[in-house]
């Protein structure tokens, strides 16, 4: 009897699936029959999922937000002007790097011609070894800047070097509108010279002529 109507409901099926095939068109129709009875089975079994539509994004939208991102990196960022020596040890040549955006850029650039030059242009560093900033303030167009002992105890000496360590810092400071002068202090105490060469015991001013291009 079970397959008596087993043989009947697949005589059925079949009939059901030639008719559908005629009346559609062929092949196509036949397909169509297929995933009519695949979808049929899925949502008895509760296997159908939705299909969420996808948001198309266009090329012009997309760079569109790549130029904003950029944009919203380089306002937050600062171009500052750092002066190394250049490489026969007798000039200054300026140096570009970007930093954060800071409240003080006037540390920021004492503490980048700390790290020294980058290796792409071929300048020396001008700051001494081990040299720390402890303070820096800016009062009247004067910046004083306050460096750890290393500054004159690690210096190497030579009136060459020490001219060049001198502007560099002045030089790199004086490019902000506020700092007209520069006075060093070494420990919290004002200086005469760091290696016996250049007289520091006064602020200093820009010495544009040491700069090369």
């Amino acid at each position: 009897m079970d397959r008596d109507r087993s043989w009947s409901a697949g005589i059925i099926l079949l009939v059901t699936a030639l008719v559908i095939a005629f009346g559609l068109g062929g092949c196509q129709a036949i397909d169509r029959y297929v995933s009519m009875k695949q979808d049929f089975k899925a949502k008895e079994t509760g296997a159908v999922q939705e299909e969420l539509p996808v948001e198309e994004v266009s090329e012009s939208q997309l760079t569109a937000e790549l130029d904003l991102d950029n944009l919203n990196f380089l306002e937050e960022q600062f171009i500052l002007t750092l002066y190394f020596a250049d490489p026969k040890g007798q000039n200054l040549i300026a140096e570009e790097r970007s930093i954060p955006k800071t409240e003080s850029l006037a540390r920021s650039a004492v503490q980048e011609l700390i790290k020294g030059p980058g290796l792409a242009g071929g300048s020396l560093p001008t700051v001494p070894a081990g040299t720390r900033l402890l303070d820096i303030n800016i009062k009247d167009g004067v910046c004083i800047v306050d460096l750890s002992k290393e500054f004159k105890t690690n210096h190497e000496g030579g009136s060459a070097g020490e001219t060049l360590t001198v502007y560099s810092i002045v030089n790199t400071l004086t490019q902000f509108p506020s700092v007209e002068k520069v006075q060093f202090l070494v420990e919290g105490q004002y200086i005469d010279t760091i290696a016996g060469h250049v007289d520091v015991s006064e602020a200093m001013a820009r010495h544009n002529t040491m700069i090369v291009e």
